[in-house]
This record gives structure tokens, C-alpha cells and sequence, in this order.
């Protein structure tokens, strides 16, 4: 046997070189893996928290309570691509009253929140919401991507890219 198959101890259940460093190799990558998984974890909690907020606050038609848990320039891509950058807390403003005439709007749901990329200072959600009425029938419903991002230790929502509807009612 070569040196790497050298028997720590004697007979049929000793352990090679070669197992005992293997083995020793697989607890240190799980060991080192563990940590990043356990930073990934509170990390992507306190991103989910921050957008938990900003979907609190949209409910509430607070514009104030948005620019709070916003990271800044808030970017947001529309379904056809438009872009609007907001590049301070003051530009926030979204007119809820319009919203509640316009489409009889009463708040929105988020049915789906995924965590598709997490880094410790950003966090990727794919993300399915729905805007509803006041008897909670959703009116419609679109796919999304929003990038949480935490800036001077503070997460909030830095873009929003919403698809087109997948569903419409009338």
C-alpha cells in the first residue's frame, strides 16, 4: 500500500490516511458551510421583514411609511419597461385615492415570496402580488421582482420590476 493507504491502526477495522483526511475535509466544508447559511438566513429574514414593512405600509396608503423602508435611488421597472428613479425620500408618493377610484382598489396581497439570491447587504425576492377589493377578490395579479437592500445597516426596497398581469378581471 502506498502512503495515502498506510493503517492508522491494525487489522480489517483500521481507518487509511486517506479516509481520515477525507473525513476530516467533509466536517471542515460543512462546518464553513454552515456559517454562510446561517448569515444567508437572518440576512434574507431581515430583508423579508423590510418588504413585510413596505407592503404593510402600501396597505396603509402611507407614503411616509413607504420612503421609511425604501433604500435609495428606489428604482421601479413597469410592465412595459418604463423606468422611474426616485432619487430621495420626498419623491415617494403614490395617489392612493386615485388608485381606490380608478380600479376600486382596497389593498394588496402578496402570494408569493421567494428569496432566489441572498448576499449579506442584498437580497433578490421572485415575488407574486395581487391588488384586491374590499371584499378581497383579487382584480389583478402580476409576477415581480423586487432587490431589497440594506444601506447603513437598514434594509429597504431599492427596485421593483413588475411583469405584466397574469390575470385581469373586470
Amino acid at each position: 500500500m502506498g502512503s495515502d493507504e498506510e493503517w492508522v491502526s491494525g487489522g480489517r477495522e483500521g481507518v487509511s490516511m486517506r479516509e481520515t483526511r477525507l473525513s476530516g475535509l467533509l466536517l471542515a466544508v460543512m462546518v464553513l458551510a454552515g456559517r454562510p447559511v446561517a448569515a444567508q438566513d437572518t440576512d434574507e429574514a431581515a430583508a423579508r421583514a423590510a418588504l413585510n414593512e413596505y407592503i404593510n405600509a402600501w396597505n396603509a396608503a402611507d407614503n411616509d411609511a413607504i420612503a421609511e423602508v425604501s433604500s435609495f435611488p428606489r428604482l421601479s421597472v413597469g410592465a412595459a419597461g418604463q423606468i422611474v428613479v426616485r432619487q430621495n425620500p420626498d419623491e415617494i408618493e403614490t395617489d392612493f385615492n386615485l388608485l381606490r377610484q380608478a380600479e376600486g382598489w382596497d389593498h394588496t396581497t402578496l402570494d408569493l415570496v421567494e428569496a432566489v439570491h441572498v448576499s449579506p447587504d442584498k437580497v433578490h425576492y421572485r415575488v407574486v402580488s395581487s391588488r384586491r377589493r374590499s371584499d378581497g377578490s383579487a382584480y389583478r395579479t402580476a409576477p415581480a421582482l423586487y432587490i431589497v437592500t440594506r444601506q447603513n445597516g437598514r434594509w429597504g426596497l431599492q427596485l421593483q420590476s413588475i411583469l405584466p398581469a397574469t390575470f385581469t378581471a373586470q
